[in-house]
């Protein structure tokens, strides 16, 4: 049976919820809940009252799965309510902060500790995790779950060893994922009441192509996919690297992105009976007879819905557990520049100076224009935008993303488009489905569900927005 309680100092208060939807993504940090609240018009039994920044437990056979600050509320005419709340990972995604050099040479579990400490969010005593990292350089803004993210990945190359860190019971936790953690078993027929199996080579490659270095004397490395290409041809992946390396380095990261991207992918929804302790990141077995598919998958995305006495999950699952593979931002000689590798002036400098103006003063309308009275959509703030300093780029980002031409990420100037796909699901994982304008290295403003902001669209300066990045157009 599920119970929602609102905590008060030293009491509770049992919260009277109809539905509620308990749900997380790798690499997005808080896992949150959904509720729906019944109102009873009568006043008779009128649930306590509920405003933001208060703390909600919810609990499911007794035992506690969730604690958390709400953060959104709702309700509508019919009296019923909706809150959202986050776990404690949410400070991690909403703070941000420039470190500097300060965690060079310190290990992961160090760099936790001192976040942590520095935000006031309550923690364990986290695991010593050994590997001292040797450069985790933080001279821009950015968000301290990022910074973590960073460390997690540079401390998985140097010793193989994959650490996540979640919230439970209030507090912060740091854990050691194995191989050996997969504790439980699908099978359709049984647990699994449906699934769809999807396979794809859109981000497939035969061929990569990268290019480190600048001037008269740049290093190309070109790996191949021999089997790939007599079955798919060629479908080359191309990279012009920011760092320097030789051509040995550069042939490592090559043959390290060729194995990822080589061959079919596949990707598997499912829906199945709730086992609370099915969670992203986590490795399950999974057995589907209707398509001879006895093997390991990783969770992507988890919905649990709670109904009452019942309890189900959506899921959609993954081949690989990876780390996204980010790289270290090179030192910014000023966090507020809104300059990248090359100097930009005239029609770009205004761009980026009208872009910003509107930092924090609109509101997203899937589909609405009309961003001179305060609201509007992504390629409308970006279409008003350009307009303002005579560049038509036309309506939408179907349209937008034929303008100009594509240039490398390491190219990126302010003023330039940054695409973004997968973030509309009935448009596909690989549909361009969100636009913004490149503001300084890593970064852009866009008009998006929560406003007018500023954000990283990269993996190293942005977790959720890396994850859907696409390219980078110019059109001034």
């Amino acid at each position: 049976m599920m119970e929602l309680f609102l905590m008060k100092s030293g009491y509770m208060l049992e919260i009277p919820a109809q539905t509620i939807t308990w749900s997380g993504q790798r690499f997005q940090a808080a896992r949150k809940i959904e509720a729906t609240i019944f109102k009873d018009k009568s006043g008779y039994h009128d649930p306590p009252q509920i405003t933001e920044g208060d703390t909600v437990l919810f609990k499911w056979r007794g035992a506690e799965l969730f604690r958390g600050i709400v953060m959104d509320r709702g309700q509508n005419k019919s009296g019923l309510m909706t809150i959202t709340a986050f776990d404690l990972l949410q400070y991690l995604l909403l703070n941000k902060e420039v470190y500097g050099a300060s965690f060079a040479g310190k290990r992961l579990d160090q760099v936790a500790t001192r976040i942590c400490k520095d935000f006031g969010i309550p923690h364990v005593t986290f695991p010593n995790t050994v590997h001292k990292i040797k450069t985790l350089l933080v001279d821009q803004e950015t968000a301290l779950y990022d910074i973590l993210l960073r460390g997690m990945v540079q401390t998985h190359k140097a010793t193989k060893k994959r650490f996540h860190i979640y919230a439970r019971l209030g507090k912060v936790h740091l854990h050691e994922l194995k191989k050996d953690d997969i504790q439980w078993i699908l099978e359709f027929g049984h647990n699994m009441t449906d699934f769809t199996y999807n396979t794809s080579i859109q981000e497939t490659a035969t061929k990569v192509k990268m290019v480190s270095g600048e001037g008269n004397k740049p290093v190309t490395v070109t790996v191949k996919d021999p089997v790939g290409q007599k079955k798919f041809g060629i479908l080359q992946y191309y990279e012009k690297v920011s760092e320097t390396l030789n051509k040995a380095k550069l042939t490592e990261r090559a043959n390290k992105v060729l194995a990822e991207k080589k061959g079919v992918k596949r990707t598997l929804d499912v829906e199945a009976v709730g086992i609370e302790s099915v969670t992203s990141n986590l490795a399950i077995y999974v057995k589907i007879p209707e398509i001879n598919m006895i093997r390991t998958f990783f969770v992507d995305t988890d919905t649990h819905t709670f109904v009452g006495n019942k309890h189900t999950m959506s899921l959609k699952l993954i081949e690989t557990n990876e780390y996204p593979d980010i790289e270290e931002p090179a030192a910014a000689t000023s966090s507020t520049s809104v300059a990248t590798s090359t100097p930009v002036s005239g029609k770009a400098e205004e761009v980026v100076s009208l872009a910003k103006s509107y930092i924090g003063d609109l509101k997203y309308h899937y589909g609405g224009k009309n961003i001179a009275g305060g609201s509007g959509d992504c390629s409308g703030f970006t279409k008003f935008i350009y307009n303002k300093v005579g560049v038509n780029i036309g309506d939408g980002t179907a349209t937008q993303v034929k303008k100009g031409r594509q240039i490398a990420t390491s190219d990126a100037q302010a003023g330039d488009l940054v695409f973004f796909k997968g973030t509309i699901k009935e448009r596909g994982p690989n549909g361009i489905s969100h636009v913004g304008i490149v503001t300084r290295a890593g970064y852009c403003v866009s008009l998006a569900n929560s406003g007018c902001k500023e954000h990283g669209y990269l993996l190293s300066t942005n977790s959720h927005w890396g994850k859907h990045f696409a390219h980078i157009r110019r059109v001034l």
